[in-house]
Parts: structure tokens; sequence; C-alpha cells
């Protein structure tokens, strides 16, 4: 009995450890992880982990899944984020964000961060570009 759980506790403290996330079918968070260190840009880093772009959010607070964009995306539902932009972090620039897919209806611009977007344009964004 004392062996499985030590066997238990061995396996728990290597997952909590070595930082074991669960997976997304259909995005691999361990490689492209959010890190809020790398929110900002900064000459000596070239530009930081997202090259200047903008993440995006599903939940306020910059929580839940994310998604770095670095041009522009003319329609987010091919990346499965159309509708479900809930807070964004702006590493530099300007950004506009429209309601519908190739920057068709109406277009808000950005360029700081937004840790919660108004109820208007909560979960609305369908496409994003670089405007300057």
């Amino acid at each position: 009995m004392r062996k499985i759980a030590f066997l238990i506790t061995c396996g728990l403290v290597a997952a909590l450890t070595t930082g074991a996330v669960a997976q997304d079918r259909d995005w691999d968070r361990r490689d492209d992880r959010y890190d809020r260190r790398d929110d900002r840009w900064d000459d000596r880093r070239g530009g930081g982990r997202w090259g200047g772009g903008v993440v995006l959010f599903e939940h306020d607070g910059f929580r839940g899944e994310a998604r770095p964009i670095r041009g522009d995306e003319p329609d987010l539902a091919r990346l499965g984020f159309n509708d479900r932009v809930s807070s964004m972090r702006i590493s530099r620039g300007s950004w506009e964000f429209c309601e519908h897919a190739y920057y068709q209806g109406k277009c808000w611009r950005y360029d700081y961060d937004m840790a919660s977007l108004p109820k208007k344009q909560n979960d609305r964004y369908s496409s994003v570009r670089r405007v300057r």
C-alpha cells in the first residue's frame, strides 16, 4: 500500500513540476502559450514573442483560450475564434476590429490593451487588421 501511495505522489509531483498542460485538439497550447512577460514590444528582444502583434483572449481579464495575430486576419472563423473575443493585448501599433468577415460591418480601432470589451463589442469580432 505504501508503494502505491509513493508512486501516485511521485507522479503528481512530476506532473506539477513539468508544467504538463491539457491540450486542445485544434490548438497546441504547449508551444504557443501566452506569456505575460512578453506582452510589450521591446527593442532588445526584437518585438517580443509575438513580433508586435495582438493577442486575442476568449474571456475577460486576458483569460481563457488565446490566439496571437501577427498580421491581417480577414476571417477569424478560420482560426476558430469568430465572435469569441472578450479581451485583447496589443503589443504595438493600431488595429481595426470589424464585426463581420473581410472587414465588413461596424469597425473599431484600438492601440491599447482591453481587459474587458464593452458589451456592444464583446464576442462580436470576425476580422482584424493592422492600421499602422
